[in-house]
C-alpha cells in the first residue's frame, strides 16, 4: 500500500484527483465533504501539507469590538475566532466588549537590548523577542570540552556570519554552549523579524553547525541540527514574544454586564491558581489556550506551538482603591508570525487582513495577549456570578436545560 504521489508537482487537480480516488477505493467509502472543501487555489498549498487530498474546515466566528491601545497594534478590532466549541466566540465577545467600554485594554511590548558584552558594568538586558533553537555537536573527546568552548568563544562571529547568511531575517544574536560529557549543546538564538521563524532557525543552525564541523574538527565528531525542542516549554529558553496586557473595570460595569462584583472575580481566580497548583496545573491562567488556539487557526499560525505560548502565561486581578478590577495577562512566549508557512493560505491571509496584520508579527502578539485578556476576563465574570453552566448549555449545545439553569443561578452567589 502506497499513497500515490506526483514527484515533480504533487498538487496538480489529476494527481490530487487520483489520491482521492486511491483513498475511496482502500477505506471503502467515499468522503463528500472532505474532498469538496477547496476554496483555496491548490498552487498556495505547497510548501504548507503533503498528500493532500481535502480541507478540514473550522467555522470561523467574529468578536469584538475590541479596542487596544498598544505599542503596535492600536484602534478598534474586529476578531476572528476559528473554533467548534460552543459559547467560546459569545464569551470572547462579550469579555472584549466589557474592556472597551471600560477604556480598551493597554498593552505592551518591551523592546529587546542584548547589552553590553564585555562590559564591567550592570547593563540592561531583554530578550522577549527572540527564537532559540538548540542543535548538539559531539567531540572526539570529553576532556576537549575547554579547548572547544575557547574556540567557540573566539569564532562567535564568523558562526553566526554563516547563519546570517541563510536567511533575510534571522539574525543570530547570541550562543550558549551546554556542556553534558562528550556532547555540547549549542542554543542559537535569533531575531527573525515577522516571520515565527522556526523554519529560518532551522537552515541557520545547520549552517553554523556545518561552519563548526568544518573548521573545528579536530575535536569535532558530527552534530545533530535540533533535539525536537521546538513544541515544548524549555524554562530557560527565549520563545517568541513578550506582550503584556491590562484592563480597568469599574465595579459598576461588571455587576451590569457580568451581574458579578471584582472580589467574586478575584476569588474565583485565587481559587484556580491555588487549587489546581496543587494538582500540578501548568500556568497561572484559565484558559488561555482556548484564545490562542482559535486565533491561531483563523490567523494561519501552527497550534502546535500553543503549549508552548500560554505554558507559563499568567493571569491576574487586583482591586484598586476605587473598587474597580485590575485585570492583567502576561504572554512571556507567544509563537507568532505574520509571514511564511499557514499564513500564506488565501482565507488565512484574509483573516490577518481583517485585524491588520498582514506583516506585522508584533501586532499580531498584541492582540493575541488583548483577546487572551477578554477571555479570561469572561469566564471570571460567568463562572462567580454562577452562569457559567446555563450559558455553555444553551450555546454549546444548542438547547437551555431548565434543570441546569435552576442550578447553575444558584451557585457561586456566596463568594
Amino acid at each position: 500500500m502506497k499513497i500515490p504521489r506526483n514527484a515533480e508537482n504533487d498538487f496538480l487537480p489529476d494527481t490530487v484527483k487520483i489520491r482521492q480516488e486511491w483513498l475511496v477505493e482502500q477505506i471503502g467509502r467515499d468522503f463528500p465533504y472532505l474532498f469538496n472543501q477547496l476554496s483555496t487555489p491548490l498552487s498556495s498549498l505547497i510548501g504548507t501539507i503533503e498528500n493532500y487530498v481535502g480541507m478540514a474546515g473550522i467555522p470561523v466566528g467574529l468578536a469584538g469590538p475590541l479596542r487596544i491601545e498598544g505599542s503596535y497594534a492600536k484602534g478598534d478590532f474586529i476578531v476572528p475566532l476559528a473554533t467548534t466549541e460552543g459559547a467560546l466566540v459569545a464569551s470572547f465577545s462579550r469579555g472584549m466588549q466589557v474592556m472597551t467600554e471600560s477604556g480598551g485594554c493597554h498593552v505592551f511590548s518591551p523592546a529587546n537590548e542584548w547589552g553590553t558584552e564585555g562590559s564591567e558594568h550592570t547593563h540592561y538586558k531583554f530578550r522577549g523577542n527572540a527564537l532559540t533553537k538548540i542543535s548538539a555537536i559531539w567531540l572526539h573527546r570529553a576532556s576537549d570540552a575547554a579547548l572547544f568552548d575557547e574556540w567557540l568563544r573566539q569564532h562567535a562571529e564568523k558562526i553566526a556570519e554563516a547563519a546570517n547568511k541563510t536567511s533575510r531575517f534571522a539574525r543570530l544574536k547570541e550562543v550558549t554552549p551546554l556542556f553534558q560529557g562528550n556532547i555540547v549543546g549549542l542554543a542559537f538564538r535569533y531575531e527573525t523579524g515577522n516571520a515565527m521563524g522556526l523554519n529560518m532557525a532551522t537552515k541557520a543552525n545547520e549552517a553554523a553547525c556545518a561552519y563548526i564541523q568544518s573548521h573545528a574538527s579536530h575535536w569535532v565528531g558530527g552534530y545533530f541540527n535540533t533535539l525536537g525542542g521546538d513544541k515544548r516549554f524549555v524554562p530557560d529558553e527565549a520563545k517568541g514574544r513578550y506582550v503584556t496586557a491590562s484592563a480597568v473595570l469599574p465595579a459598576e460595569l461588571i455587576m451590569q454586564k457580568f451581574r458579578s462584583t471584582p472580589e467574586r472575580m478575584q476569588k474565583f481566580l485565587q481559587a484556580c491558581h491555588l487549587i489546581l497548583g496543587q494538582r500540578g496545573a501548568t500556568g497561572q491562567n484559565i484558559h488561555i489556550a482556548n484564545a490562542l488556539t482559535a486565533l491561531f487557526i483563523a490567523c494561519g499560525q501552527d497550534p502546535a506551538f500553543v503549549t508552548v505560548s500560554f505554558f507559563n502565561a499568567s493571569t491576574s486581578f487586583e482591586i484598586n482603591a476605587e473598587g474597580a478590577l485590575v485585570a492583567s495577562v502576561t504572554l512571556p512566549n507567544i509563537i507568532v508570525g505574520a509571514i511564511g508557512g499557514g499564513t500564506k493560505l488565501p482565507i488565512q491571509r484574509e483573516c490577518l487582513a481583517m485585524i491588520g496584520c498582514e506583516d506585522d508579527a508584533d501586532k499580531l502578539a498584541e492582540i493575541c495577549a488583548a483577546v487572551a485578556l477578554a477571555g479570561e476576563i469572561s469566564v471570571a465574570g460567568a463562572v462567580s456570578a454562577g452562569e457559567f453552566t446555563r450559558a455553555h448549555t444553551r450555546l454549546g449545545r444548542g438547547l437551555l436545560d431548565s434543570n441546569i439553569n435552576h442550578a447553575s443561578k444558584n451557585s457561586g452567589t456566596s463568594l
